[in-house]
């Protein structure tokens, strides 16, 4: 009996264990490659492919060292071949650490050897200290009943100040060291702080698991949608001369702090934005009632009426500049980054509302426009994994970066209905280590009107502008302009294709080419006492001189003061040959102005006004 139960358990054990042999999944790491990446204003598509061998049944592979930072909702597995994809499933590997770049490894080692120098420097300053303790201490010389001679006593006050003062000067020279090596050791610290914000370096795994009846040959196509990434245009715009068309080069700024390298990968740029809301907004009906009687408060931000905001990007609570912060105007392709001193400078669109400040390792911020100065504290995002930004393919000095030498790269632009894309069929390298790369997108040349613009009331100088018909077959984007004329870097504009007619009109700068004076004529000018009122009179004479080489087209621009009482009589005496605007009284005058030549106009005015009181008629 005892012997059969025994037989029986035995049976059981190895029936159980056959069984669960012949159920067990098995288990297959895959190694996948980064083909393609399609970088949106705010995030990026990445896309993988991988090949495997499978064995007949059931099988998990493992898509190991995938960025921890993807939306799980997006992740795609295509298969190709004899086998059925049963499930799919994201999980974050902490085991799998991201490979730490050699630039932090060598910072950690150069911090390591600072602070060992720093020991034995505050060692050495321990040690003169001490011995400044000792000569202050032992000043007396000979015991109490005997005496000193004269020599000896000159001798041992020699020394001691001799002694005194070398120690001091040491003490010095080693506080000096000391502060050096603090300072160094605190740079590699901020160094370390925007490469490693955190010592989380997990990856993540995809895992899917696949049934095949017999040994297949298989192939994988993975994509993502991965956070921390993105881009912001920027323009170079060179003119070189006001009769040649308008050079217009775009760039892609590409910035991102995924968690993963992309190398020798296919990128395309594209102006859409996953992020943002696809649902069309509902109109409800806008009911009023006088029952309330309390003010709402009301939340949109108010428009900054400008056309630059600057600032600087601080960490919250140490103050500490932040370089490398990405600064967008939200809903558009302009963007900055702040620099060394966490300092930035961006050119605003019309009606513009919102920044959104973005960078590794802190909560990202939006901040509304408001002002022209914008400072923002961020604070540090605890819970983020690892993320490092961008470097890009190949090396570039500022004389390449600027260089119109260098042949542009083959680009497929395609236009859908929401969105505007650029293929670019150059393989890229976008590294994840915290910095930006200027992407060559494409040179055109431009049709351009060229007017200057001149009030010399307001600014001595003229103005000038280009005009640019036919605008929207160009698919420009909204970006900041770096403007050259004629070879000289004028500064920077803005593109701003949103708020444009059929006209695009794009400030150029000033040109000191073009003199504008307006001056007052005193023969003209004076007061008449007519019982109780008396009346002012305005002359200015304002000259325009060409000292270009070539005619240009110029609009100078005045006005008439305009009465808001009756008490108050303008009469509009002379302004010949310019067009007035009856409602803001502004005057315009538009011509040509042929090289090396001037022209003057005359206004005069008159003003009549209660002589008792006074007015401003400058």
């Amino acid at each position: 009996m005892k012997q059969n139960i025994v037989l029986c358990l035995f049976s059981l054990i190895f029936f159980v264990q056959t069984g669960f042999t012949q159920i067990k999944q098995q288990k297959q790491t895959i190694s996948s490659k980064i083909e393609q990446v399609t970088v949106f204003t705010n995030g990026a598509q990445v896309s993988r492919k991988a090949k495997a061998t499978l064995q007949a049944g059931k099988t998990e592979l493992v898509f190991s060292g995938i960025s921890p930072n993807i939306d799980v909702q997006s992740i795609q597995v295509k298969g190709f071949g004899n086998f059925t994809i049963l499930s799919v499933i994201h999980q974050t590997n902490f085991l799998n650490e991201q490979k730490r770049r050699e630039e932090t490894s060598t910072l950690e080692n150069q911090q390591v050897n600072l602070i060992v120098k720093l020991r034995v420097e505050k060692s050495m300053l321990a040690v003169f200290k001490n011995e400044e303790t000792m000569l202050t201490k032992n000043q007396s010389i000979g015991g109490i009943n005997t005496g000193v001679k004269t020599a000896d006593l000159k001798e041992a006050v020699d020394f001691q100040r001799s002694r005194l003062s070398e120690v001091l000067i040491k003490q010095i020279e080693y506080e000096k060291n000391i502060q050096k090596i603090d300072s160094s050791i605190h740079a590699i610290d901020n160094q370390l702080g925007a490469l490693n914000n955190n010592t989380s370096f997990a990856t993540s795994d995809i895992l899917v698991t696949v049934s095949a009846k017999e040994i297949a040959n298989a192939s994988f196509d993975l994509s993502y949608f991965v956070k921390n990434a993105g881009w912001f245009a920027t323009y170079d715009l060179r003119v070189k001369d006001i009769s040649n068309p308008i050079d217009l080069s775009l760039k892609a700024n590409v910035y991102q702090s995924s968690g993963e390298d992309w190398k020798d990968v296919k990128l395309t740029i594209s102006n859409g934005d996953p992020t943002e809301s696809g649902v069309a907004p509902n109109l409800e009906p806008w009911y009023l009632s006088l029952v309330q009687t309390k003010t709402l408060a009301f939340s949109a931000p108010m428009i900054f009426d400008g056309n630059e905001v600057s600032g600087k990007v601080t960490e919250k609570g140490t103050d500490l500049p932040l370089p490398g912060v990405m600064i967008n105007v939200k809903g558009t392709t302009i963007g900055a980054s702040t620099d060394s001193e966490g300092n930035y400078h961006l050119k605003i669109p019309e009606n513009a509302q919102f920044l959104v400040f973005n960078f590794v390792g802190y909560k990202k911020q939006e901040v509304p426009i408001n002002n022209k100065t914008i400072n923002v504290a961020l604070e540090e995002n605890y819970q983020a994994l690892q993320e490092v930004v961008v470097v890009g393919y190949g090396e570039r000095n500022k004389k390449a970066v600027w260089s119109m030498a260098a042949p542009p790269l083959e680009v497929k632009e395609k236009y859908q209905p929401t969105t505007l894309t650029f293929e670019i069929e150059v393989p890229y390298t976008i590294l994840n280590d915290g910095k930006v790369y200027s992407v060559d997108i494409k040179n055109q040349s431009v049709p351009a009107l060229y007017e200057y613009f001149a009030v010399p009331k307001l600014e001595k100088d003229a103005f000038l502008t280009a005009k640019l018909i036919d605008w929207q077959d160009l698919n420009l984007l909204e970006g900041e302009v770096n403007i050259y004329l004629e070879g000289a870097y004028l500064g920077k504009s803005i593109l701003d294709v949103r708020n444009a007619g059929d006209t695009l009109n794009i400030s150029l700068g000033r040109d000191k080419a073009i003199v504008v004076e307006r001056k007052r004529l005193k023969e003209f000018s004076g007061k008449q006492f007519l019982s109780n009122y008396k009346t002012e009179n305005r002359g200015f004479e304002i000259s325009v001189r060409n000292n270009k080489q070539q005619s240009i087209n110029i609009v100078i621009q005045d006005q008439f003061p305009i009465s808001t009482t009756k008490e108050i009589s303008v009469n509009e005496q002379e302004y010949k040959d310019a067009t007035l605007d009856e409602e803001s009284k502004i005057l315009t005058w538009k011509y040509q102005l042929p090289a090396k030549q001037e022209k003057k106009h005359i206004l005069k005015y008159s003003v009549k006004y209660p002589k008792n009181q006074t007015l401003t008629l400058e």
